[in-house]
């Protein structure tokens, strides 16, 4: 189930809550990390504070993406495989 985010204030519990973002007008994806808000599309990187979020992106919407925990493991043994045999 996707959950979409009409009003720029309710992202903020999402975001504090470790969860990544992306604004569906421009595929911007938005974190929150180190008190400030993470940014980045395909062309630019910044991190802005929150109350400039809330002030700049009040006119958006927002998608919700799952944060899913990456099992290290796997990766090393994938990469072990890899070396081995390519």
């Amino acid at each position: 189930m996707q959950v979409i985010i009409e009003n720029v204030r309710d992202t903020i519990p999402y975001l504090k809550k470790g969860f990544a973002l992306v604004v569906i007008e421009n595929k911007t994806i938005v974190a929150y990390r180190n008190e400030g808000i993470f940014l980045q599309n395909e062309n630019w990187h910044t991190t802005i504070k929150v109350d400039d979020f809330l002030e700049l992106f009040e006119n958006n919407t927002f998608l919700v993406y799952e944060n899913k925990e990456i099992e290290i493991g796997n990766d090393e043994e994938y990469y072990q495989w890899r070396a081995k045999y390519l």
